[in-house]
């Protein structure tokens, strides 16, 4: 993760070190549902949401599940994910650790962004992503 952007996209709290892409993305997919289960809590709209950001029709359904298997269906979406699968195709194993899971932020500063990340500022990062 090169920057706050990518760490936004695609930070995950895992309990150990991801040894492939594939267990990152589906890490991502879980941390998604997560967020649109959130958003409705708090009494946002997700779909409306992803219509705004990503400026796309959502005809998901109204349940989390629904909603969030769209939101990975996207083309922002699937461009993030060609994006995360080229970062793991090029990672440098000799870079410390701390380097490869915070994208070169110090671990507390990595952690506060995460826990700041709602659907929203996760969709306003994936709004920028075909822009990259």
């Amino acid at each position: 993760m090169k920057s706050e952007r990518q760490l936004r996209l695609y930070m995950v709290i895992n309990p150990v070190p991801f040894n492939s892409f594939e267990d990152h993305e589906a890490a991502l997919f879980i941390h998604l549902h997560e967020l649109v289960e959130q958003s409705i809590e708090q009494g946002e709209d997700p779909r409306a949401m992803i219509e705004d950001y990503l400026g796309i029709t959502c005809p998901a359904g109204e349940s989390p599940e629904d909603i969030a298997a769209f939101l990975t269906g996207t083309w922002a979406m699937e461009k993030a994910m060609w994006d995360l699968r080229d970062n793991w195709a090029n990672l440098d194993p000799s870079l410390p650790e701390d380097s490869i899971m915070y994208g070169g932020l110090a671990r507390e500063d990595a952690l506060s962004i995460f826990q700041e990340v709602t659907l929203k500022s996760y969709l306003e990062s994936l709004s920028t992503i075909l822009d990259s």
